[in-house]
């Protein structure tokens, strides 16, 4: 009876005198946890950022009153109010630069009348003093990381400009982990004090949302009510964006334990000997299973330990990409330093390790119950491969017609997958058995079929390779189809050649009046915005001038045949895709809209508007500031003489002081754009060239595992007269057959994938569709990728073939049993 170290030391001594087996095993499981943590990593990064936004006052889910003609609410109103009856509490909050640079969001409250609400006890902690928080010097709360950040600060003041009481003191910082990073939050009457508003409020919140007595009567003209949008949140807005991202890091793990299984596999099968002598010393069935287990999660541990630090770091390669695109899309502001919960590093070291037990299943049992795996003959493709993967395309087909979800089009996509990799097997085995029936020689014969036996052994990696083609096709074309239309969209949209925002309606009446005295400006086209809730949905309602600006250059995708006419004389509307599709609203309806003073709208045409998470209408500016008096101004299009674009940029800059934010000329907003949708899917391609990248990795490992496999079947055809140098050609040109037809295979799965991708998952997500457009230069580099993968791959093991002494393939005889 052996004792069980002997019986771990037995098992693992396998992997050093297989070494290269043991490599694959490492790249395998070492690229599956790094791709699929580190994706996890940005996501749980990006989501802990919208819990922390979650949490500021000016995200509450609650509604909040603000002046209807100007920024600041007099606090007169408010105690106007509270006299009323109302449960409000009042709040100011406001952007300041501090003189380091730092740039933060000052809020200013009232305790007192904030604790009344349930929903805000948690504001404060249980060591939050009431008296010191409203007695000089007073308290600043704020996060943990703002402390870091400012405390030098407060340590080491500045003379002068720094926020101080009214007593010239600096208050006492309070740390709160529940507060988001970049925010103070202060007593109301320090607040104003520092931004020299005395007496006023931003917005005042309503403590109870069911509260819906009107406003009094004196106040109606002056306030109005905001109510939550809870449907439009962060988070909701972003989860296609992670779902996109997580579906990309879960097909790199499941490529990356393609390799593990390739690897487990065919060492499970070497060691049937070793099995034979373990049963013979005493060693029980159960004992083995346990002791194979207990191998394979020690391997599991210590490999996933490297591939969690490399999922960091592709984390935090990626994270600068995934930051300006959320910023851009959705104004998610995501810090640069990943900031990781423990619950990180556990969850992908159980992905690691309950994948790897996953895939070494079905070796398991082969190895318990079945007797040597290697064959001799063709062994066919199994029959429940086939049946299983047109179940799966049934399935496909049948949630394609029913699902209308976003989860429904992901699942869509999974069996499609699933699919493919199941039916890949048969189908690249009824292509050659095409070629051997119509061989010409025996030799040509022995190579069709010594091709169709090494389907099986390399078909995990062969399907690996089709998973990274497809996907790089499908999402390749999708991107590159984005591109072009959102270049072309660009370029009618943006038709003038200077935009301005001024910062207050005094300034733009002398912006407007300056612009007036310049010949070289053609046009001058003020527009407004202000925004309304309708359904509980956040709705942008945007006026502009018409002008032949719009009426040439802006695109529809359905119109009246007088729709700009319509637009300035009938006070028709213009709708975005997004909002059309979420309405179900069609050219030709009535719209009624909430807080008009204008009964009904005509809907005159449906434009596009990529990028916008919300519905937005379009009408005329008087129509706009007629039923809005809200309605913000101060934005212009200008039509200027492209030769004086420069020279009129500068005067603006130097009459009016304004900020590169608020005045842009057109080359610098469509350069913005580009570089926005650039890094948009900056982190999209990098997981497609990881995934094709380690699908190469598995084919090279397949090869170099079965090389000494190749032994047996390629030294009969030796001593039959072919020479070493021509068994190398034939090995290498089977292998690149292989891969080119897998790469065949691929472009139609890819075209399926970027179809499901541009009229579903993009419409599901974002509210808008695309042209599905189609790169055949794409797939040629696809199938010259797939070639130059094989090459790669076949290097090593026919380097080693072509140098095998007669003496070595002799052996193969003697190996053959």
């Amino acid at each position: 009876m052996i004792t069980n170290l002997w019986v771990l030391h037995a098992l693992l001594s396998h992997w050093r005198r297989h070494p290269l087996q043991l490599m694959t095993l490492v790249l395998g499981l070492l690229s599956a946890t790094a791709l699929w943590s580190g994706v996890q990593a940005l996501n749980q990064q990006a989501r802990h950022s919208y819990d922390q936004a979650s949490s500021q006052l000016e995200r509450l889910n609650q509604p909040y009153l603000v002046h209807q003609q100007q920024f600041w609410i007099p606090q007169v109103q408010y105690i106007e109010l509270r006299r009323a009856g109302w449960p409000v509490t009042p709040m100011l909050q406001e952007q300041i630069t501090l003189p380091a640079g730092q740039v933060i969001t000052l809020i200013g409250l009232d305790p007192v009348t904030l604790q009344q609400s349930t929903q805000q006890q948690n504001t404060f902690t249980s060591t939050f003093s009431l008296s010191q928080f409203l007695s000089p010097p007073w308290e600043v709360w704020l996060s943990p990381a703002s402390a870091e950040q400012l405390q030098p600060l407060w340590d080491n003041p500045p003379i002068q400009g720094f926020p101080r009481n009214p007593e010239g003191e600096l208050p006492q910082l309070r740390i709160n982990n529940t507060l988001a990073d970049n925010e103070l939050i202060t007593d109301l009457s320090l607040a104003q004090h520092w931004l020299q508003q005395p007496e006023q409020l931003s917005h005042l919140l309503l403590l109870d949302s069911h509260f819906n007595t009107p406003l009094p009567e004196s106040l109606q003209a002056e306030l109005r009510r905001i109510d939550p949008e809870s449907d439009q949140d962060i988070a909701r807005l972003t989860d296609s964006f992670h779902l996109n991202l997580s579906a990309l890091s879960l097909l790199a793990f499941l490529v990356g334990l393609m390799m593990v299984y390739s690897a487990v596999h065919l060492a499970l099968t070497q060691r049937l000997a070793l099995k034979r002598i373990l049963y013979a010393c005493g060693v029980s069935q159960v004992q083995l299973l346990g002791w194979l287990m207990t191998e394979l999660l020690l391997l599991s541990s210590l490999i996933a330990i490297p591939g969690l630090i490399a999922g960091y770091w592709i984390a935090a390669l990626l994270l600068p990409d995934v930051s300006a695109s959320l910023a851009g899309l959705y104004g998610a502001d995501i810090p640069p330093q990943l900031q990781l919960p423990g619950g990180w590093w556990h969850s992908g070291l159980l992905m690691a390790v309950g994948g790897t037990l996953f895939t070494a299943l079905v070796p398991l049992i082969k190895l318990l119950k079945q007797q040597p795996a290697v064959q001799h003959s063709n062994p066919g493709i199994p029959v429940i491969l086939n049946i299983t993967g047109m179940l799966c395309a049934l399935a496909a087909i049948c949630l394609a017609l029913l699902g209308d979800s976003l989860l429904s089009g992901f699942m869509l996509l999974a069996l499609i997958f699933i699919s493919a990799g199941l039916l890949l097997p048969g189908l690249l085995n009824r292509l050659l058995q095409w070629g051997q029936h119509y061989s010409g020689s025996v030799t040509q014969l022995w190579f069709w079929a010594d091709a169709r036996l090494q389907i099986a052994p390399l078909s995990v990696a062969l399907v690996a390779l089709l998973f990274a083609l497809s996907t790089s096709i499908g999402v390749g074309g999708m991107v590159e189809g984005f591109r072009l239309t959102f270049t072309g969209w660009l370029e009618q949209r943006l038709a003038a050649e200077v935009y301005l925002r001024a910062e207050d309606d005094e300034q733009a009446e002398q912006i407007h009046h300056w612009l007036t005295q310049r010949p070289e400006v053609t046009a001058i086209l003020p527009s407004g915005r202000t925004d309304i809730q309708l359904n509980n949905q956040p709705i942008e309602l945007r006026g502009i001038q018409p002008h032949a600006t719009y009426s040439d250059h802006w695109p529809l995708l359905a119109a009246t045949p007088n729709t700009w006419a319509q637009l300035d004389e009938q006070a028709a509307v213009l709708i975005n895709e997004q909002l059309a599709r979420q309405q179900g609203w069609q050219i030709g309806d009535w719209l009624h809209l909430p807080g008009s003073m204008q009964s009904s709208f005509y809907l005159a045409g449906i434009y596009s508007d990529y990028g916008n998470p919300k519905g937005q209408i379009l009408m005329s500016l008087d129509t706009l500031e007629q039923n809005w008096p809200d309605t913000q101004r101060g934005s212009f299009a200008l039509r200027v003489i492209p030769k004086a674009v420069d020279p009129l940029l500068h005067d603006l800059r130097l009459s009016f002081n304004l900020s590169g934010t608020r005045l842009l000329d057109q080359q610098a907003v469509k350069d913005y754009s580009l570089r926005l949708f650039e890094r948009t899917f900056a982190a999209t391609q990098a997981l497609n060239l990881l995934v094709l990248s380690v699908a190469a990795v598995a084919l090279f490992s397949s090869l170099l595992t079965l090389s000494s496999m190749r032994l047996t079947q390629v030294a009969p055809v030796w001593a039959c007269g072919v020479s070493r140098r021509h068994l190398v050609g034939y090995e290498l040109l089977r292998l690149l057959l292989l891969a080119l037809l897998t790469a065949l295979l691929a472009i139609p799965l890819g075209l399926l994938i970027s179809y499901c991708l541009v009229t579903l998952i993009n419409v599901r997500a974002f509210g808008w569709a695309l042209p599905w457009q189609y790169f055949p230069l794409h797939w040629i580099l696809m199938i010259l990728a797939a070639l130059g993968s094989a090459l790669a791959a076949a290097a090593l093991p026919l380097i080693q073939l072509a140098r095998y002494s007669p003496t070595r393939l002799l052996q193969g005889f003697r190996d053959d049993h």
